[in-house]
């Protein structure tokens, strides 16, 4: 029990290292190769854990390699379009001013209620509102609406809307992010003086964030509770 418990500690280290590798579009964006790595890497990482009497370098050693045969073949993908046109394919237009490509929806095998169901997702209600439905290499759907049934934006109603940017955890259950803190400008004096002001302290706070046009969020331990 005490080698399973270790071989799997081992193996589960290892695999991490190498997701860390592959990067973070592994979760969820798989290309056609890195579907078929994580799919080996799976199969690999369970013959030691099984099987005591196979050595844990029989799965290491593939999975490295499998790492490294990933790693150079995005890299030689970044330098031949090609090649990355022959592997991965290209985006193929589906709808383009409210008609429907029905040979690219055939090619792709792609029925017409699905395209439906993707189109709704995207806020697109009804085909004649697309200007472009786009099938990404990466299997997502890319939905432009035309100017007419398109939101207006605030230059176009002649409005100057604040841009606040994203919210920085400064402070997560009542510990300071020093490097988002450090990020936006401030010290431990300024997040202190804007506790003070709101009645509450650095270890009464369960998240504190400042966003990029100034603005604070507090949200206290009591108030979690």
């Amino acid at each position: 029990m005490i080698s399973v418990f270790a071989r799997t500690i081992i193996i589960y280290i290892v695999l991490l290292f190498a997701m860390r590798i592959m990067g973070k579009r592994q979760i969820g964006e798989l290309q056609l190769s890195e579907l078929i790595v994580t799919l080996l890497l799976s199969e690999l990482a369970v013959g030691p854990i099984t099987n005591k009497n196979l050595p844990i370098i029989h799965a290491v050693i593939p999975i490295f390699l499998l790492l490294s045969l990933e790693v150079i073949t995005s890299f030689v993908l970044t330098k031949s379009n090609l090649l990355k046109k022959l592997l991965y394919g290209a985006p193929t237009i589906l709808i383009r001013d409210g008609e429907i490509n029905f040979k690219a929806l055939a090619d792709n095998r792609i029925e017409i209620d699905e395209l439906m169901s993707e189109l709704r997702q995207k806020n697109a209600p009804d085909i004649s509102s697309v200007k472009y439905a786009i099938l990404e290499d990466n299997g997502k759907l890319s939905v432009f609406l035309s100017a007419k049934n398109s939101p207006p934006s605030a230059s176009e109603l002649n409005l100057t809307p604040v841009d606040g940017g994203i919210a920085h955890e400064l402070i997560i259950d009542g510990e300071i992010v020093e490097e988002n803190l450090s990020l936006m400008g401030r010290d431990v004096s300024w997040l202190k003086s804007e506790l003070s002001a709101q009645h509450t302290s650095i270890t009464d706070v369960f998240l504190f964030t400042l966003d990029d046009s100034g603005k604070t969020h507090l949200v206290t331990k009591e108030s979690k509770k």
